[in-house]
């Protein structure tokens, strides 16, 4: 007499593994796993110390973004912005405070390259070399010459502060020379 083999199916299923939350885990990974699900309820400490770290910054922001006062040294007021219509010479700095491209910028080198502002093309002419030349108001790179240096600028309260221990060199100049339209 032939016995059938046994159905696979009429067997008891196998229990489920004894390691992981679900049994896919290896042991060793679902021993950390049950480390951090037991560290979870960190209680009510940890919402109080959040929210004092989040009202030191906020009250450290505040006081840094309502600071009052004008820059400190080596900066030296100048002029009041109101009083510059477009740029003014700055004469004891040996540069030009230009407002009327932008931002505030001051050029330095007023003597030795004759800056002035033009109002007609709303640009930094001077000569270099006993040639006419013209800069970008916002910038100072030069149309066909060497780009102008500038000096740092802050305003603060309507007054221009410049630095003029600091220079920073001009952009690459621009290829192409443009003519000066008030020289």
């Amino acid at each position: 007499m032939t016995t059938d083999p046994p159905d696979p199916r009429d067997e008891p299923p196998e229990e489920p593994p004894a390691y992981g939350p679900s049994g896919y885990l290896p042991s060793k990974a679902s021993a950390r796993a049950r480390k951090i699900v037991l560290r979870a309820p960190l209680g009510l400490q940890w919402v109080i110390g959040a929210i004092v770290a989040g009202l030191v910054v906020v009250v450290a922001g505040v006081l840094f973004l309502t600071r009052a006062g004008p820059p400190g040294a080596p900066f030296v007021a100048t002029v009041a912005i109101d009083q510059v219509d477009g740029a003014t010479a700055l004469d004891d700095l040996d540069a030009l405070l230009v407002i009327g491209g932008g931002p505030a910028v001051a050029f330095a080198g007023l003597s030795d390259h004759e800056l002035a502002w033009c109002e007609g093309t709303r640009r930094v002419e001077g000569m270099v070399a006993g040639t006419p030349a013209t800069w970008h108001a916002a910038t100072g790179r030069g149309f066909g010459v060497a780009s102008l240096a500038s000096h740092p600028v802050v305003v603060h309260d309507g007054v221009a502060y410049v630095d003029p221990t600091a220079t920073s060199p001009g952009p690459r100049p621009a290829p192409e020379p443009e003519t000066p339209g008030c020289r």
